[in-house]
């Protein structure tokens, strides 16, 4: 041992080394003999008032006489155990003050009710898990408070969280899953509380700033002599409130002129401002069955920003030049006053894109199927470029007021929403491109290729899409320009929804700084910085939005397809069965089965019956029909 770490060497000496086992047993014993008999209060009040604090006055204060290595052992044990009446100083122990003393005590009283608290409230949690109803005592309504602020107000709050965490997963909940249950069963939530945004932790309304921020902004006019752009229509879901973009096409001698306007809210929300602040924080609008939540306060959104039909906006345009077989020639990029004809719907559009219509129906009609010809000639260029087109079947979920559960198929596939999705990539090349020609700084989503060649075969056969994702490669953010090989292009970013997605509003300020000569708002730096946040915020909204989704789905599977025949595609096996994807919704489930033997192939379709949902876990339990 090193000399400053000894503090007493024993005088005893032993004849060999076996008579060492008995001699320490003595020392100790003699030590904590002396130990027990000690007051401590007593030599704090003596050592105090004499302000005394080294070992050897303290055992001569307490001892007098002939003090032995016991007797120093036995008060440095004695302190050491206790840390109430004395602080150490390296070989010294000082004694506290009465107010030290005091401060400590209730500092200790604090700790103690706490771990009683904790242990009190850790017994009921457990006690919670199944519970119909539960009954608070009233030594936990401080930590209901707690509960109530960390799960609604979003509080930081530590003691709750390790608390929670063993218990929620002894339950198979998430933590805020997990309280909201034990909320609402204590009465402190509402039946009819919204769980979905509940548990995601958002907030459907606006703070009061916020609000007032939104208040003061006046709608954009354009300047008297400014000429106003006109523009077809804007083509979305019946139920989108937030119209980010528009489209036209008209005949140019022997090319085409296409025009796509994008939302310009940068004219109404300027960097750094409270609004700004706010639609940073939310990153992203976020899609519920329950209700919508705004990035971006509905007045701006859904109206002053929004390229409503019949209203003058302020947009962002790009006119771009196209030939027969769909290359652009040219691109014009600027900021302009425009006004859309007419607001469409993806139903109504593929009406209108069908051999049923005619073009005497509406003017709208052939400029439809131009844009179509061209939307299609521009994905064929991509697919020839490396480009793959990886649909799985998509579902969208409504809940109406009265609880109904709508459940309806989205063709992802369907004219329509090939004609917008190929215009939107367009644009969003067509702005990455100018940046990187122009060296602005800007943010660009890359993917490297696949480890595999996607083939039309592999994408065509029965579970060609779970093949193909375990060749992809993720998307990442990049400073700098690169393909993006799932796209089939060369350079790619995004800024086509501006109103829904804060990194798109980022990506727009920074293009239309450079196109009107102003200083930037962002360097690389701060690109990364700002955009990063805003992706990580993107994706936990993304994955709210799967698991209400998914949970509303169970209730659906509940309600309506109880010993009714559902079909399943055999994906693969696992531990006791199958993984399997629900038909035509593309959900995946678990199909219990110990005899393998019964079952076709894998990929092929089998007709099941629910066995097991349940909502809160997310689990989809099927058995063989």
């Amino acid at each position: 041992m090193s000399e400053d770490k000894l503090l007493w060497q024993h005088p005893l000496k032993v004849k060999d080394s076996s008579e060492w086992p008995n001699a320490v047993r003595r020392i100790s014993q003699a030590v904590m003999g002396i130990r027990s008999t000690m007051d401590i209060r007593l030599l704090w009040e003596s050592a105090l008032e004499l302000a005394v604090s080294e070992m050897d006055d303290l055992a001569d204060l307490y001892f007098g006489g002939e003090i032995g290595t016991e007797q120093l052992a036995a008060i440095w044990l004695l302190l050491a155990e206790d840390r109430l009446y004395f602080k150490r100083k390296l070989r010294a122990w000082e004694p506290r003050t009465v107010q030290q003393l005091d401060e400590l005590k209730q500092q200790r009283e604090r700790e103690q009710q706490r771990a009683k608290e904790k242990e009190l409230a850790r017994d009921w949690l457990k006690q919670s898990i199944r519970a119909e109803s539960l009954t608070l005592p009233s030594e936990l309504n401080a930590f209901a408070d707690r509960l109530d602020a960390w799960l609604l107000r979003g509080d930081n709050d530590k003691f709750i969280e390790e608390l929670i965490d063993p218990v929620a997963e002894q339950a198979k909940q998430t933590p805020r899953e997990f309280v909201f249950d034990i909320l609402q069963k204590l009465r402190r939530l509402p039946d009819n509380a919204d769980r979905d945004v509940i548990i995601a932790g958002l907030k459907p309304e606006f703070s009061q700033v916020v609000q007032e921020a939104c208040a003061t902004v006046q709608l954009w006019q354009p300047a008297p002599q400014q000429t106003i752009t006109p523009l077809l229509c804007s083509i979305d879901d019946e139920d989108t409130r937030e119209v980010d973009d528009a489209l036209s096409i008209q005949r140019d001698g022997d090319r085409w002129l296409v025009q796509i306007a994008i939302a310009d809210p940068a004219t109404l929300i300027h960097n750094g401002d409270v609004l700004d602040r706010e639609a940073m924080r939310r990153g992203t609008t976020v899609y519920l069955p329950t209700q919508t939540v705004l990035m971006i306060p509905e007045r701006i959104s859904c109206d002053l920003a929004s390229l409503n039909p019949n209203v003058v906006r302020s947009s962002i345009v790009l006119r771009i030049t196209l030939d027969d077989d769909a290359t652009v020639l040219d691109c014009q990029i600027s900021r302009e006053a425009i006004e859309v004809r007419y607001r469409l719907h993806y139903t109504d559009v593929d009406h209108y894109l069908s051999d049923t219509a005619t073009p005497e129906d509406h003017d709208w009609v052939m400029p439809l199927r131009q844009l179509f010809d061209v939307a299609k000639k521009l994905q064929d260029k991509r697919v020839a470029a490396g480009a793959f087109n990886l649909q799985r079947p998509e579902y969208k979920i409504s809940i109406s007021p009265d609880d109904h559960i709508e459940v309806t198929l989205l063709d992802r596939d369907s004219p329509s929403r090939l004609l917008v999705a190929e215009m939107m990539i367009l644009a969003n090349h067509l702005a990455a491109s100018y940046a990187s020609r122009c060296q602005v700084p800007f943010i660009y989503r890359v993917q490297e290729p696949p480890t595999e060649t996607i083939t039309p075969e592999v994408l065509a056969e029965p579970l060609g899409f779970y093949k193909v994702i375990k060749w992809l490669k993720p998307s990442t953010l990049s400073l700098h320009p690169g393909q993006h090989s799932g796209l089939g292009l060369s350079v790619y970013s995004q800024l086509s929804s501006p109103l829904r997605r804060f990194a798109d509003l980022v990506m727009q300020r920074q293009l239309l700084a450079h196109l009107l000569g102003e200083t930037l708002p962002y360097d690389q730096e701060e690109l990364l910085k700002v955009l990063s946040t805003a992706e990580r915020t993107a994706r936990e909204a993304k994955q709210a939005e799967s698991d209400a989704k998914r949970r509303w789905f169970i209730e659906y599977l509940n309600r309506e397809w109880q010993n009714r025949p559902l079909e399943a595609l055999l994906i693969s096996p696992v531990r006791g069965g199958y993984k399997v994807e629900l038909r035509p919704w593309g959900v995946e489930a678990f199909l219990g089965s110990s005899d393998a033997a019964s079952l076709p192939p894998l990929g092929s379709v089998v007709t099941v019956l629910l066995d097991k949902a349940k909502v809160k876990t997310g689990q989809i339990r099927l058995r063989v029909g």
